[in-house]
């Protein structure tokens, strides 16, 4: 009895040494002006410093937004995560979803984003159907946001030749 007892608190002192599922991580952003470039230039751009953070998000319209999912430890290199882009609209609504592979020299995924319209922002890393991550990020316009610029882009996005107009 005395001996089983040993064996069950072993095994109890190394079960949070045991990592199932996939790991958490951190995301990392890095913006670049792509106007500014040639599409050659676009095409070899490769950004490596990447500022890791997820809250108080806020980018330009104008930027090309770069990020970086950074993993605490290996996921798996043959496991196909999927980067959903969601825009605030009356809920978030889905935008832009991409197949990923983890790179194996730095263990993260990485992708960009050009030409996202000012609005709030929804990024999800989803594994296998289950949400790993996600986090929320702001595109405001340059001049920031008044209660014209709102409207303007509320008229814009209408369909409705009437409604368009009578805002």
């Amino acid at each position: 009895m005395h001996r089983s007892l040993k064996g069950f608190f072993l095994c109890l002192s190394l079960f949070p040494l045991i990592h199932c599922g996939v790991p958490s991580g951190e995301f990392g952003w890095a913006t670049s002006d792509s106007q500014k470039l040639s599409i050659l230039e676009r095409e070899i751009q490769t950004i490596t410093d990447y500022k890791m953070m997820r809250d108080g998000l806020i980018f330009s319209p104008k930027d090309t937004i770069h990020y970086v999912y950074q993993f605490s430890r290996n996921p798996g290199l043959e496991s196909d995560f999927y980067i959903s882009l969601n825009r605030y609209e009356l809920d978030f609504v889905e935008i832009d979803i991409k197949r990923k592979r983890v790179e194996p020299d730095s263990l993260a995924i990485r992708e960009s984003y050009t030409g996202l319209r000012a609005g709030e922002y929804l990024m999800k890393v989803v594994h296998e159907g289950d949400v790993v991550d996600e986090v929320k990020f702001h595109v405001l316009p340059e001049e920031g946001y008044t209660e014209d610029t709102i409207e303007q882009e509320l008229a814009s996005e209408q369909e409705d030749e009437i409604i368009k107009y009578s805002r």
